[in-house]
């Protein structure tokens, strides 16, 4: 299926007004492009390239909301020490769900690549794998590069 963008100014793109897409993906910028199955109108509106999320730590999201964990002090090195804990417990399952919900919220942003720094620390490395099943489930969706990260428990 092609569709059209038309009337956009296009960052990077001075003289270009239109956006052809085929089945999901950019095939060419330019002006007058053609025919396409869909035509949508921007009206003016500024299009810019996607975002990228260069550090991300997709096995941690929203810990910090759920009753088992409270961050009383609200610093780094207190958050660390939760995470040692709060993972111990944590199944693949449960990792699986929370990355994707942090993918899918990115992604609603306009994130289109996620650099992920994940924790390596456990033995059965339950993030790492589950960071990975992610990335391929999603991988039409969103390009997720799984960083392995170890945590040092503060002293």
């Amino acid at each position: 299926m092609k569709k059209k963008f038309i009337n956009g100014k296009i960052y990077g793109h001075k003289d270009a007004t239109e956006i052809l897409v085929e089945d999901g993906k950019f095939v060419k910028f330019g002006s007058d492009l053609g025919d396409a199955d869909e035509v949508i109108d921007l009206d003016g509106n500024l299009v810019i390239p996607p975002y990228v999320d260069a550090h991300l730590h997709l096995d941690y999201y929203m810990i910090g909301k759920t009753d088992e964990v409270k961050n009383e002090s609200g610093t780094l090195f207190e958050a660390i020490d939760l995470w040692n804990d709060f993972k111990k417990g944590s199944t693949k399952e449960e990792m699986k769900k929370r990355i994707r919900q942090a993918v899918e919220d990115c992604v609603s942003y306009g994130t289109q690549s996620i650099r992920a720094q994940t924790d390596c620390t456990n033995p059965n490395l339950t993030g790492i794998k589950a960071a990975l099943e992610v990335r391929d489930e999603l991988k039409d969706k969103v390009k997720i590069q799984v960083e392995a990260i170890a945590l040092i428990q503060k002293m």
